[in-house]
Formats: C-alpha cells, sequence, structure tokens
C-alpha cells in the first residue's frame, strides 16, 4: 500500500515525472505528513494554472511551462519546494504554500497553537510540541 507522500507523488505525474538524479523519488520522500494536504493543494492550483490558463500578450499566446519538481522537503522548520519551469504566478503559489507551511503543523497538519523548536528546527502545535523541551509558540 503506497504512503500518502507516494499517493501524491503519483496523483500529478507531470509535476512529480521521473528525472535522472532522483532514484527512488529521494528528492520528493522528505515531506513531513502533516504538510501533504498543502502541497496536495498547491500541486493542484499550478496543475489547474498551466493547464487551462492561457495568456495574451502583443497579439501572441502564451502556456506557461510545464512545473516539474526537482526537490520538497522540510529545512529549518519551513517547506522548500525546488521547481524547473513555471512564471512569476506558480512562483507566487509555491511562496504562499511555504508561508501556509510554516503556520502548520509538520506532524499531525494542525494550524492552531503553532510554535518552532530550537536546534533542530520543527513547527509543531503545541499537543505535538509538548514533547520537545525546547518548543516555544510563534509570538513567545
Amino acid at each position: 500500500m503506497a504512503s500518502k507522500l507516494e499517493e501524491l507523488v503519483l496523483k500529478y505525474p507531470k509535476i512529480f515525472e521521473q528525472y535522472e538524479g532522483n532514484p527512488g523519488m529521494v528528492n520528493w520522500l522528505d515531506l513531513p505528513e502533516g504538510w501533504i494536504p498543502v502541497v496536495d493543494k498547491l500541486c493542484g492550483a499550478i496543475q489547474s494554472y498551466i493547464d487551462n490558463v492561457t495568456r495574451y500578450t502583443e497579439g501572441k499566446t502564451y502556456k506557461t511551462p510545464q512545473v516539474t519538481c526537482t526537490q520538497m522537503k522540510e529545512k529549518f522548520g519551513g517547506l522548500r519546494f525546488y521547481v524547473n519551469g513555471g512564471d512569476n504566478h506558480t512562483d507566487g503559489m509555491i511562496y504562499m504554500a511555504e508561508h501556509l507551511c510554516s503556520l502548520t503543523c509538520q506532524k499531525c497538519g494542525s494550524e492552531k497553537n503553532i510554535g518552532q523548536t530550537k536546534g533542530w528546527i520543527a513547527t509543531l502545535c503545541e499537543e505535538c510540541g509538548k514533547e520537545q523541551s525546547t518548543w516555544k509558540m510563534n509570538n513567545e
């Protein structure tokens, strides 16, 4: 049975296109489970935009180049989503998702009482952070 993360990768084959240098999807499998719903919405929005939006400039038609994810991971308690392709609009979607993950527990997906640990930084809700002695609310 596929994990939730593997299901996400399979759901968006154009975005998660296999490439040399990513054996066994290693560059995509370091995403905390709590952030999978945010990345799912991000990929859905990106693919819908690419498939359905055509821009017209100076009498010419332009399609946004397909976004392909080269790596996604947690780093310093935040989402990193690296891509090839896209445009300023898709870049904005990625920045928004990265920001939303900084407000979402990477363990359970909660958006309430979010804080971070010190040292090895993790973004956690109060409940998941209880077991971490260095966890503090973001507003403390």
